[in-house]
């Protein structure tokens, strides 16, 4: 990768962070505090939201690029070769595209579940 790419990274990934984790410290400044006046755990929030970021840059493109196709493909084979019977290439296909895609700061303290794929 080129010097100019590794910015660019760099650079999104600051953004990114930006974005998720600006918003919470202004929602935070502007809330009464519940516990008798005690601050919050800003480290730990602010340490969530930079975790789901660089969790989300990875997970991504991993998701959208490989899992997704990979679960199309054997969906599509298997649909095939069964002679066109649904359920298990249904399955396959909910397998590899669908469930969580981005992470959130919830997610990484363990308040929110992290879907795999949808159930129905």
């Amino acid at each position: 990768m080129t010097r100019w790419g590794v910015v660019g990274w760099l650079a999104a990934l600051g953004m990114a962070a930006a974005v998720l984790v600006g918003p919470g410290a202004s929602w935070a400044q502007g809330a009464a505090p519940a516990d008798g006046g005690q601050p919050g755990p800003t480290g730990r929030t602010v340490a969530a939201g930079i975790g789901a970021v660089i969790g989300t840059v990875v997970f991504v493109p991993f998701k959208a690029f490989v899992m997704c196709p990979v679960g199309a493909l054997a969906a599509g084979a298997t649909y095939a070769v069964t002679g066109g019977e649904k359920g298990t290439a249904d399955y396959l296909l909910r397998l590899g595209c669908t469930g969580t895609y981005l992470i959130s700061p919830g997610m990484v303290q363990g308040q929110e579940a992290f879907r795999r794929y949808e159930e129905r």
